[in-house]
This record gives C-alpha cells, sequence and structure tokens, in this order.
C-alpha cells in the first residue's frame, strides 16, 4: 500500500516544519503502521497501540490501547455498586445491565492525508491536523485554517482498571461546560466534574451524567465509554480524564464557537428530540389505582377536603413493592394492613359509620366505584374548573400501583384506554410510570401485576413514559439500554406517534430519546429553587434542553409563596411537572387558591402562547446546536463594578431574558422582593422590561430590581420576533387559522425563522414541517415588517390563516400600511394592558403598542409587507 505525503507547510509550536516535497514511502519501510479503509493503525515505540479516524470534518476518533484491538462497541460497567444514596428503591426493577449499545450513531470514515518522517506521523483531515510523536503517541492538534495549535495530548497511562488522559491547553483562559445533568453548577472551570451515576438530587449531586465535556478553548471530548470517571479541571491550561476502562477511547471534536460543538455531538449520538407539543403544558403526575382514603376529622394530620365537604386521609396497602411494609402508623381496612401515603406525625381523628367501621374509598382512575371524587378524571375536571393548562397526565406514579384492580391484565389496560380516551377527549394526552420491567415474563400468561408496554401504547394510546430510579437506577447502559426499548415499542406500536420519554440516570445519546428531569427533591426552600436553575443550565450545555422538574419539589411544599415563585422562572422552561401525592400539600398550580393561583395561571397561559416561539427554539437545538435555554454569557470575567448572579438568570434562545425570585431578598409578608445582580448582556443590545416596557442597555446590572409577588423579572431583547399562539389550556385549543407575532423593532435588521409541525408525529425528521421568515427594520420614519411566504408543509397544515402582529411602538402612527395599501385595520395603544385572566391581579401595562390584523389569506403565496409609519 502506497501512502502519499502532503507537500505543505505547517506551523506548528510557533516554528515552520518543512514538510517533505511529494513524494511516496512503502509499507515495507514502515511495517508499524497500517491505513484501511480512511483508519490510521500504528504501533507506538513504547509498546501502545494508536487507532485513529475522521468521522466529519472536524471530528477525531482516537482510541489508545494495549494488547488486542478492542471492542469497537464502548466499555460497560462490570460488577459496579449502585450508588443509591440510601433509597432503598434505586435499581431494584430488574433492569438488564449487561447488553451493550452503542450510543455513537455516526461510524462514517472521512479521507485524510499522511505523512511520516523520521520522528513524528502529520495526519490531516480537512478542519484538524494531527503530529503524533513515534516514541511516545504524545499527539498535537492544530486547526488547518491558521495552523494554529490549540491543544496537546500526553499518552494516556493505564493503571489499576483505570485509563488516565492529561491534555495541555493553549488558550490562556478556558473554560469548561458538560457533563450532563450536574446539580447547583453549570461552570465546571476549576472544579472536579464526576461523570458518574450518582442518584444523588440534592445540590453537588449528580442527576444524569454524560461523558461529554467541551471548552471555549475550541474543543469538546466524548468518551466512548459507559465506564464512569471524572474531570479534574482544576487547573485549566492543564487537564486531567481519567475512566474505568482498559482502554483510552475519545471522539475529539474542534470547532471554534459552542453551538458548533453542540452540533457536532448530536451529529455523533443523535439529534435532541423535539418535544411532542403536549409535553410543553405541565404535566400532572399521581397515583391513581392503589389507595383508599379514610373520612377523617378536620384537624386530623394530613387531611385533604374533598368536592363532598369531607375531610379524608390517603393510606396505602402494605405491599413490598411500595417499600412501605416498615412505615409506621399501621391501620386495618377490610381485613388489610394500611400506611399513610405521606409520612409524617401528628394526631388523626377517624369518623366512623354507624356500625363502628371506617369509612373508606378505594381510589380509581376512571371513578366507577362511586369514588369519582378519588379518580384520575376528576383531577382534570379541577384543573378545567380553575381554567388552568394541562398538556398530560400519568395516573400510576407510585411504588406498587398499577392502572386497574382486576386479576387480569387484558381487562386493565382496557381500564386504562377508558381513561386515556377520556383524557384525550379534554386535549390531554396519557402517560405511564414505569417502576420495573415493561413486559410480561411469559407473554402467554402474563400476570394482572405486570406490564405490556406494547399494548399499553397500542391499545391504551400511552403517549409518554416516565422512568424510575427503581428501574433506571443502574445507570450507564442499562439507563441508556432502557431509553433504546421505550422508543422501539412507541414506534413500533405507537399510531405514528413521536416517542416521548422523561428519564434520570442518563448518559450520551439521552437526548434522542427522552426529556430529562432533576429527580425527587424537597419543596418548600429557596434554596431548592436557587441549584436547580444553575442544573438546567449545566444540562442544556450538556446537549439536553428537555429539561425539567417537579413543581415546588416532589416532597414538602406548604409555603404558597416559594411555589408560585418555582412556577413563574419553570414557565419559561420546556418541562413542569406538577408531582402530587408525596408532599405535604397537594402539588397543584391551584393548591392554595387566591392569588396565588391567579398568579400561576397567568403565567401558564403566557407559557401556551409561546409554544410555537419554544418550538422554533427546538427547531435551531436540533439544526444549529444553539441550546433553548442558555446562561446569559459564558464569560464569567466580566469586569463589571456590580456584581452579577450568573448562575441564577437564563437566555431562552437569544430573545427572552429571565432572572428568577430564587431567594429571599427583602421579602415582605405578602411576597413582594426585590432582586439583585441581574446582569444585561451584550452592549448593543436593549433590553425592554416586558411587563412594564422600560428600557435598559445591555452590558449591565440591575440590583433593586422590583419585583412584587405577581412579577418575575422578564426582558425581551430589542429587535425580537417571537411567534406566539393565542392563550390556551391544551393542544386542543391552539388556533389552527391564525399565525401571529410578538415583534419588539431595533435599529438594526433582525430575523425570526420559526418552525412548525404536526407536533406529534416523527414526519419532522423528514422534512415535514413548515418555515416561515420574518424580518424587521426599524427606520426613521417608519417600522418595516417582512413575512416570508411558509415554505414546507405537514399533515394537517392550514394555509389559510389569518395575522396578528403586535409591534413595539415609541408613538402612535400617522397611518399604517400592508403591502403598500393604507389600512385601517390597526389599534394603537400608548398603554398595552396584557391579559390577566384574572380579576385579582393588578393591571399590567407595558407600553405602546399596535395591533395590526389581516385578514385571511394563504400565508404560503406571497410575502406581507407591513409599514409603520411614524
Amino acid at each position: 500500500m502506497l501512502v502519499k505525503i502532503m507537500a505543505k507547510k505547517h506551523l506548528i509550536l510557533g516554528s515552520a516544519i518543512a514538510l517533505a516535497a511529494a513524494a511516496f514511502v512503502t509499507k515495507k519501510s514502515h511495517p508499524e503502521i497500517h491505513k484501511k479503509q480512511n483508519v490510521f493503525n500504528c504501533k507506538l515505540k513504547n509498546g501502545y497501540k494508536l487507532q485513529i479516524s475522521f468521522v466529519d470534518r472536524s471530528i477525531a476518533h482516537i482510541v489508545y490501547y494495549r494488547g488486542k484491538s478492542p471492542s469497537v462497541l464502548p466499555t460497560t460497567m462490570k460488577n459496579e455498586r449502585v450508588q443509591t444514596g440510601g433509597d432503598q428503591t434505586v435499581a431494584t426493577g430488574k433492569l438488564d445491565q449487561k447488553e451493550t449499545l452503542e450510543f455513537i450513531q455516526n461510524d462514517l470514515h472521512m479521507p485524510f492525508d499522511l505523512l511520516i518522517d523520521s520522528d513524528f506521523y502529520y495526519i490531516q483531515s480537512y478542519q484538524v491536523g494531527l503530529m503524533i510523536k513515534k516514541k511516545t503517541g504524545m499527539i498535537y492538534f492544530f486547526r488547518t485554517s491558521d495552523n494554529y495549535l490549540f491543544m496537546i495530548q500526553n499518552p494516556p497511562v493505564f493503571e489499576n482498571g483505570q485509563v488516565v488522559n492529561t491534555l495541555e491547553v493553549m488558550d490562556s483562559k478556558p473554560r469548561y461546560f458538560g457533563g450532563g445533568m450536574q446539580n447547583g453548577r453549570y461552570d465546571h472551570t476549576g472544579q472536579i466534574l464526576k461523570i458518574e451515576n450518582q442518584n444523588d438530587w440534592l445540590d453537588r449531586g449528580v442527576s444524569s451524567p454524560s461523558p461529554f465535556v467541551w471548552s471555549t478553548a475550541g474543543f469538546g471530548i466524548l468518551n466512548h465509554t459507559f465506564g464512569k470517571g471524572e474531570y479534574n479541571l482544576t487547573n485549566p491550561k492543564k487537564i486531567t480524564f481519567s475512566f474505568s476502562d482498559q482502554k483510552s477511547d475519545n471522539y475529539y471534536l474542534i470547532e471554534s464557537e459552542p453551538e458548533q460543538i453542540l452540533r457536532s455531538y448530536f451529529d455523533l449520538t443523535g439529534a435532541p428530540l423535539v418535544l411532542p407539543k403536549f409535553a410543553w403544558y405541565p404535566a400532572h403526575l399521581n397515583a391513581y389505582n392503589r389507595d383508599t382514603w379514610v373520612q377523617v376529622s378536620a384537624d386530623s394530620s394530613g387531611a385533604r377536603k374533598f368536592e363532598d365537604g369531607q375531610y379524608y386521609k390517603e393510606y396505602q396497602p402494605l405491599n413490598s413493592k411500595s417499600f412501605n411494609t416498615k412505615r409506621p402508623d399501621k391501620i386495618k381496612i377490610k381485613g388489610k394492613m394500611f400506611v399513610p401515603s405521606i409520612r409524617g406525625t401528628g394526631e388523626v381523628t377517624f369518623i366512623k359509620d354507624e356500625d363502628g367501621e371506617l369509612i373508606t374509598k378505594q381510589e380509581s382512575l376512571n371513578g366507577e366505584k362511586d369514588n369519582y371524587q378519588f379518580s384520575a378524571r376528576q383531577i382534570i375536571k379541577r384543573y378545567q374548573e380553575n381554567d388552568m393548562p394541562l398538556g398530560w397526565f400519568v395516573p400510576n406514579d407510585g411504588y406498587g400501583a398499577g392502572y386497574g384492580q382486576t386479576q387480569d391484565l387484558d381487562q386493565n389496560i382496557r381500564n386504562l384506554k377508558e381513561f386515556s380516551d377520556f383524557a384525550a377527549a379534554q386535549g390531554v394526552k396519557t402517560g405511564l410510570w414505569t417502576q420495573e420491567n415493561l413486559h410480561p415474563k411469559n407473554p402467554q400468561k402474563p400476570r394482572a401485576d405486570e406490564r405490556d408496554l406494547a399494548k399499553e401504547v397500542g391499545v391504551a394510546n400511552i403517549a409518554a413514559l416516565k422512568t424510575d430510579v427503581a428501574w433506571v437506577g443502574s445507570g450507564y447502559q442499562a439507563g441508556y439500554g432502557a431509553l433504546v426499548d421505550i422508543a422501539h415499542y412507541m414506534k413500533e406500536f405507537g399510531h405514528n406517534e413521536r416517542p416521548f420519554a422523561l428519564t434520570l440516570d442518563g448518559w450520551a445519546g439521552t437526548q434522542k430519546y427522552a426529556a430529562v428531569w432533576t429527580g425527587d427533591q424537597r419543596g418548600g426552600t429557596w434554596e431548592n429553587i436557587g441549584y436547580q436553575i444553575p442544573t438546567y443550565l449545566g444540562s442544556a450545555l450538556s446537549g439536553v434542553s428537555n429539561v425539567g422538574s417537579d413543581l415546588d419539589g416532589i416532597y414538602g411544599g406548604g409555603k404558597p409563596i416559594i411555589q408560585t415563585r418555582d412556577l413563574q422562572w419553570k414557565a419559561f422552561t420546556p418541562l413542569i411537572l406538577n408531582m402530587d401525592g408525596w408532599g405535604s400539600e397537594n402539588k397543584t398550580p391551584f393548591s392554595f387558591g387566591g392569588i396565588y393561583t391567579e398568579i400561576n395561571r397567568f403565567y401558564l397561559k403566557l407559557k401556551s402562547e409561546l409554544l410555537p416561539y419554544f418550538n422554533s427554539l427546538s427547531y435551531e437545538n436540533i439544526h444549529f446546536g444553539q441550546p433553548i435555554i442558555s446562561p446569559v454569557t459564558l464569560d464569567s470575567n466580566l469586569q463589571l463594578i456590580k456584581q452579577p448572579d450568573l448562575a441564577h438568570e437564563f437566555l431562552v434562545g437569544e430573545n427572552i431574558l429571565v432572572a428568577p425570585i430564587y431567594e429571599d431578598t427583602q421579602m415582605d409578608p405578602d411576597g413582594n422582593d426585590v432582586r439583585h445582580g441581574i446582569y444585561l448582556p451584550d452592549s448593543n443590545a436593549t433590553w425592554i422590561d416586558f411587563f412594564t416596557g422600560d428600557e435598559y442597555e445591555g452590558h449591565q446590572v440591575l440590583n433593586n430590581f422590583a419585583a412584587p409577588l405577581w412579577k418575575i423579572p422578564l426582558f425581551i431583547k430589542k429587535g425580537a420576533i417571537l411567534p406566539v399562539n393565542n392563550p390556551n389550556n391544551n393542544i386542543a385549543e391552539i388556533d389552527q387559522e391564525l399565525q401571529k407575532f410578538v415583534i419588539c423593532p431595533d435599529k438594526f435588521v433582525s430575523m425570526m425563522e420559526a418552525f412548525d409541525d404536526d407536533g406529534v408525529s416523527n414526519a419532522y425528521q423528514v422534512g415535514e414541517y413548515i418555515t416561515t421568515d420574518v424580518s424587521c427594520k426599524q427606520k426613521s420614519d417608519r417600522i418595516v415588517v417582512t413575512i416570508e411566504p411558509t415554505m414546507g408543509n405537514f399533515a394537517g397544515f392550514q394555509p389559510n390563516k389569518r395575522t396578528i402582529l403586535l409591534i413595539k411602538v415609541v408613538q402612535e402612527p400617522s397611518k399604517v400600511l400592508v403591502n403598500g395599501q393604507e389600512v385601517s385595520s390597526y389599534q394603537y395603544e400608548a398603554q398595552h394592558e396584557m391579559e390577566t385572566f384574572s380579576s385579582e391581579l393588578p393591571a399590567i401595562k407595558n407600553g405602546s403598542w399596535v395591533t395590526v390584523e389581516i385578514d385571511q389569506h394563504d400565508i404560503c403565496e406571497k410575502s406581507q409587507v407591513i409599514e409603520i409609519l411614524n
């Protein structure tokens, strides 16, 4: 085999190394190398073996090993003790931990050039150059665009089942991100970053690790392993990473911008899931098939008031699968032993019937046993009565809970279908929680308490699966394999609906199958809000933007101000989980009534309006690597007089900035407070307070920012173009004949590509979607908005729509033109009053706006040009 030597000079280590003129070298003269099918293999003088390939223009795959050639699959954890964090439920679901699955989906081998001299191998692909020292295997990385040396990899050290790599980084101030969902942090510069499955949901724990780390120095690293490891980033210019493995198997993603690195990561491991539209709405989760409610006095501990005006306390039957056999305060109901569903202390006074028996009602999904007020159906009705958005419902989220009360699995699945059909008629999708294996051991003779995912999806129309630590708590290859299994069955039996899972204990590649939530936390504390914000950001910067958590935690709660503040910021994130049945209070947005319910409704309605914007951000995420939510800046060295609080604010796309109220700064008894440390990025930008219309210049820090209980600090960037919906409570209420944009003009031309699809199927992956380009420019005498013809199509798309534009202005217009013709169909408001859906909230007036409405037309036919003249 002949290896052609490049005729080119490269600048490495600051000096010119002249490569030989064009020549040919035979394999005979270099027996230590082998180049076949665009893979470079060599044996180094230190005995190590090295394998290099390029799977993309900017991605190098480098494997060091000893002995025989290793498996092409990632190494799996063997006999690893599962970290439980003291939780007895973790990894009890008997999930298969042995199967090895590949999380890399791109196995292309790009061509490269090779040159050899007495000391080095020189390899060059399109964007990456490598210089490998023959004696040691040390690798010098450089960019081919400017021949800049940016990193040096020292040969790995193999010791006691660990492989340790050391990188020297040339950038003067590199910063590091990634690593998956690391609780309470997103910037790992100067820290030890654990890449291991900890099942620890609290601050500084690891909820969902990923062996993917990247740097502002222009590279990312994906460790091709299921072994646990860590990154030592305490010296940012000389980092080490170690993993439990017998080989050093890593992908290096060489790009200059963070979005490009994330996009390369998606090329390797799979594009993120675009959430089905229902998932952007709140979910309600609880168990409605297991427990019995016992009538008690109003002052009893744990008493809840129901529609019949009576008070009841929830009890669950003793069951090893419910992990409750050692729980105190047991009582006997009809010959069976029960314990309180919510642990706690306090006196309970039972109300008894004329015969001295306890008055009890067993809950169910459909209320078919004269128990409707204790049914899952009644919960949906309560959301409707409170005019509260609800997108999906998980009715079996509790240990030992199923979805039917017969002795036949097929009958129980039919019971589940009855509920699913009812929920669908209300615009709500149904999901299921997973405690253990999803398939019967003997499909011919299934037990009534087993699961059958194929029938749950195919017969009962289940649209979502939520995993639990009991099932996926062992993490690594087992947790990843569970998602592959879910996706397979949902694709196979799911009536062409988009597979959707919600998980934790993830790994690289999780993003293509699932959203991730932060785990089981205790509500009712400011600390819970405080560390969740950077947790979300760290996940998004690790390639998993589809993130969420339980409203006010799964446990605890009971403090309405904190619950309301928690919901406010989560309304601008992908998922909100109303995880009921585990806390000291009901976990719904209307649990506390009064002003708290009114505020929560206002923010959830606002989220429903923003669904087209969120959906467009998902499109940008999968195609361009732009996270849905992100830190306001990656640079913590801003050299500002006032101290910014960067870990507790975030951008939604590039145009919305959210600064949550996450602590008691100087709060009054009604919850009114101020927020310090709000950094508004970009010195060329202007940010608008969304609730007042006040404007603030970028690159400054705001302190003492007024935040009455109803208000979260929320800013819209000048130049923003936001596609929005009519306010609604679920996907069935979206006006399909409306195209609407909220626009904040700027002196610079701004543009937005709005994306939409059916929101249900995977057809978007094969091009079945629409995009609409919208631009805006504020000139000296007018504002010009151009809406280009919508491109594309999808099943159910209705091109005939009316168009509404809500445009921020500084004064009343002299006239409005649509396609050059003056129109009178516009409304100017000197102080636009926002719809609050409440009579208790104060009037929210956010400055001068003009509303322009264009009658129904085919949005695919021609451009619409709207001019607002001063």
